[in-house]
């Protein structure tokens, strides 16, 4: 989540009535943020605009169902969340985001507060990093592996293993060997004025804001694949001359 997190429109759908966004201004609000299971309990409800269950939460952020309802109430005290009229058998509440976007208005406050609000948020992409590269490393072995066991089918002549596991049954998997991967991580900068730069985040939002629209909000179920981004268009900061 960065400073503005907008949460996509249900496509094909009605939008929701609460289109305005959540605003945070309050010093205090902002620093119930500094929490990495709430920002991503809060990531969840904006972004899929559906009800969820304090058990269904805990299942994505790693902590028990009654932890998740603390947090979950400590949010609903700030604003953030909401309880949802109870679906099925009504054996567990279900809370949902209190508007369709969550926007950070100001970070105008102590230096302190600040970093933590950053920190958190970065902190919680650095984990998802390294679970991606760990993920990756494991399929390149298991790659590895196959195409070893392969060779040494080959070698022994033994066709149908080595039909089984050679090239061939390797293509089209994650770890086969020229297999062009997105990048876990890229940086970098652009050559451009301020009406370029404004037209630049303009294609960035657009971008993004498409292929959030792409599923309606019935089928972002709590199991629903999905991709995490990150993005910051940062002007050049240049130094002030002594």
């Amino acid at each position: 989540m960065t400073e503005q997190d907008t949460a996509p429109t249900p496509g094909g759908g009605t939008a929701p009535a609460a289109r305005t966004p959540v605003v945070i201004s309050d010093p205090q609000a902002i620093r119930a943020l500094a929490h990495e299971a709430r920002l991503e309990a809060l990531e969840e409800l904006f972004a899929s605009q559906s009800t969820r269950t304090a058990t269904e939460l805990a299942s994505r952020c790693g902590l028990t169902p009654s932890a998740m309802s603390y947090h979950l109430r400590a949010l609903e005290k700030y604003g953030f969340v909401e309880r949802s009229p109870s679906e099925g058998d009504g054996r567990e509440r279900r809370w949902k985001a209190a508007g369709y976007s969550l926007l950070v208005n100001s970070l105008n406050h102590s230096p302190a507060s600040k970093q933590a609000f950053i920190d958190v948020q970065l902190n919680t992409f650095r984990d998802r990093i390294m679970k991606e590269v760990a993920r990756r490393e494991a399929e390149d072995q298991r790659a590895r592996e196959a195409a070893e066991r392969a060779v040494a089918a080959a070698r022994e002549g033994d066709a149908a293993l080595a039909g089984e596991a050679g090239p061939s049954g390797l293509e089209g998997q994650a770890g086969a060997p020229g297999r062009r991967r997105p990048p876990v991580l890229s940086t970098g900068m652009v050559f451009v004025n301020a009406e370029q730069r404004a037209e630049f985040q303009r294609r960035l939002t657009a971008l993004i804001d498409e292929f959030e629209e792409l599923n309606p909000a019935s089928e972002r179920s709590v199991d629903a694949e999905r991709v995490y981004y990150l993005v910051s268009v940062l002007a050049d900061a240049v130094p002030e001359p002594r």
